[in-house]
């Protein structure tokens, strides 16, 4: 068993590594994965899906503020600001980087280049999503594993897994997929 969790810890790190290579990620992931040993092996589970849906809404957002005649450059510029920091902080380095071209539209008043922008967010973040999803699978069949061999039976593993699915419950999560999202 303990093989296994190394198996699947190994390719994690590759989806991990493979992500970086492509520019997707950065560093600071790194950052954050080392986060779910000290704080829970579910931690990438947790974490994920909780930036995912901010980045979802803030897109929304950004939307909404596009579609309003005149177009409020100064709310475009705080929610570029809200996308850049939870993008920057996660590792997400290719929607980090995406952000800057709707910061320099905004700043320049150029409504179409927004939209571009905004386009072109939408399209990394799309990348990201499946890159994320990938990562909180991999996570989630080593978490339990680990439950497994620290818990050592199976009334004990399904007791992990029901307080692991309670706790998302209380948090106001719902799954879609390997992903998390609140509700």
């Amino acid at each position: 068993m303990a093989a296994n969790r190394e198996a699947l810890n190994q390719q994690l790190q590759q989806i991990v590594d493979s992500l970086k290579e492509q520019g997707i990620l950065d560093h600071h992931f790194e950052v954050v994965h080392s986060l779910k040993e000290a704080n829970s092996p579910f931690f990438l589970a947790e974490i994920l899906p909780l930036f995912c849906q901010d980045v979802q809404t803030t897109l929304r957002d950004l939307s909404r503020t596009l579609e309003k005649e005149p177009v409020n450059y100064y709310d475009v510029e705080e929610l570029y600001f809200k996308l850049r920091g939870c993008t920057s902080s996660i590792g997400a380095r290719r929607v980090a980087l995406a952000c800057l071209k709707l910061y320099q539209a905004a700043g320049n008043k150029n409504k179409d280049g927004c939209v571009l922008a905004l386009d072109g967010l939408r399209h990394e973040y799309k990348i990201l999503w499946r890159g994320l999803d990938k990562i909180i699978e991999e996570n989630c069949k080593s978490s339990i594993l680990k439950c497994i061999q620290v818990r050592r039976t199976v009334g004990r593993v399904a007791e992990c897994l029901i307080a692991y699915i309670l706790e998302m419950k209380n948090l106001g999560l719902v799954f879609s997929g390997s992903l998390v999202f609140r509700k």
